[in-house]
């Protein structure tokens, strides 16, 4: 009997092992699927231009299937190659398996992997390429057809100019016009995923860190608390109550508590370059991303072919303060109202006495009544930094509020 069990339970680890061996082999070959594309035109070198949708992504114009009309997409170096669900209805892509996706809530979920036969930017075209398919919850980007991310990226050097919002792609750095004065970083590529990351410090005698070059985050930094912490850093911070915000695969709306931290300097660590007073934001879940917050004080390069991250400085200081009103506003499909969606301690927001979940009306004379109208203002640019607010109390009374923006951290 004793040695009967001791047979059943080597059998039971041999399948267990082969499982677990199973389960990696499907997960390398989905990244490998997502990694698949060849660039099939002759063109060398590119200009693109770029603009911003709502939520302050990079959107670039590209023909998918040999359609003649070109659909936005987001341009990611922080995710695979993506389609989203309200995209493929009812069009003919092929099923190629199925992908694990992270959602903005760091929630993991079971995308399918469709097939994109062609997919062509500018001049550049792709044919062979795949793409997991996600659900997507931004509001006011169902014009949004999916994700340009590592699968497609890793082939080429992105130059990427703000100030013009033009983006030159190429084969190789030799094709580009680069500054003497550039500053180089070099990268670590993912084998398998192909995400780029580049190690930090956050002062000089601590240890480095790795993030990720991140091209889909509006943040300059975020930072998981707990290495911030563990660090015994002593930071001024500034806690921020609210609402996460939706995104891929996120299904409802959590509870969130986050801090702005002021970084006295943030140093890359395999090169001499470093700045200094860099707001960043961190919380107990978040990702290690450096983001458009950080790149759009730069022409940014990226190339996957060298692993290099170069930056050419707009300015001789670039500035990573954030002025902010400390809130920011929702639309609840729930309550089907705008609400106000986070708050920033000893802000002007928080200062007014302003709330969490206070119900929205006018934003510098912008009526908020209903989704279309909010999906209005998010695609409104104002100018200056006073913000203007029309808000129902809980006895039903219209206040308003005058707002100006400040830095998150004043430095003496």
């Amino acid at each position: 009997m004793k040695k009967f069990l001791l047979i059943s339970l080597a059998i039971v680890l041999m399948l267990t092992a082969g499982a677990v061996v199973t389960s990696i082999y499907q997960i390398l070959s989905q990244h490998h699927k997502l990694a698949k594309g060849t660039l099939a035109s002759k063109v060398l070198c590119d200009t693109i231009p770029f603009y911003y949708s709502p939520s302050g992504h990079i959107l670039i114009d590209a023909q998918i299937n040999d359609n003649e009309e070109a659909y936005p997409f987001i341009l990611d170096s922080g995710a695979s190659n993506m389609l989203f669900s309200h995209f493929t209805a009812g069009k003919d892509f092929d099923n190629n398996g199925y992908g694990i996706g992270i959602g903005s809530a760091e929630n993991v979920f079971v995308t399918k992997i469709k097939g994109i036969d062609s997919l062509k930017i500018g001049a550049l075209k792709f044919i062979g390429l795949n793409a997991k398919e996600a659900d997507f919850n931004f509001d006011c980007q169902q014009h949004v057809a999916g994700i340009i991310g590592t699968g497609l990226m890793q082939h080429l050097v992105w130059q990427i100019d703000f100030e013009k919002q033009m983006i030159i792609v190429a084969n190789s750095l030799q094709q580009l016009s680069l500054s003497d004065d550039r500053i180089e970083i070099p990268l670590r590529r993912n084998k398998y995923s192909h995400h780029l990351r580049a190690a930090i410090k956050l002062r000089y005698n601590k240890r480095p860190k790795e993030v990720l070059v991140d091209l889909g985050s509006n943040r300059t930094l975020a930072i998981k608390e707990s290495l911030l912490l563990s660090d015994s850093i002593p930071l001024l911070s500034k806690r921020i109550d609210g609402q996460a915000s939706k995104g891929l695969g996120t299904k409802v709306d959590t509870t969130i508590t986050h801090h702005y931290y002021l970084l006295d300097s943030l140093l890359f660590s395999e090169s001499s370059y470093h700045v200094t007073d860099v707001t960043v934001g961190a919380g107990s879940k978040s990702l290690n991303l450096l983001g458009l917050g950080f790149f759009t004080n730069y022409r940014t390069t990226i190339s996957w072919p060298d692993n290099l991250l170069i930056l050419e400085p707009y300015t001789t200081q670039p500035d990573f303060n954030i002025n902010t009103s400390g809130m920011s506003v929702q639309y609840n499909g729930v309550t089907q109202k705008v609400e106000i969606g986070t708050i920033a301690e000893d802000m002007p927001a928080a200062r007014a006495g302003l709330t969490v979940g206070t119900e929205v009306i006018s934003v510098n004379g912008m009526p908020l009544a209903d989704l279309d109208s909010y999906c209005v203002f998010k695609n409104t640019s104002f100018e200056g930094d006073t913000v203007r607010l029309k808000v129902i109390t809980d006895t039903g009374d219209i206040q308003s509020y005058k707002l100006i923006k400040t830095p998150v951290f004043e430095r003496f």
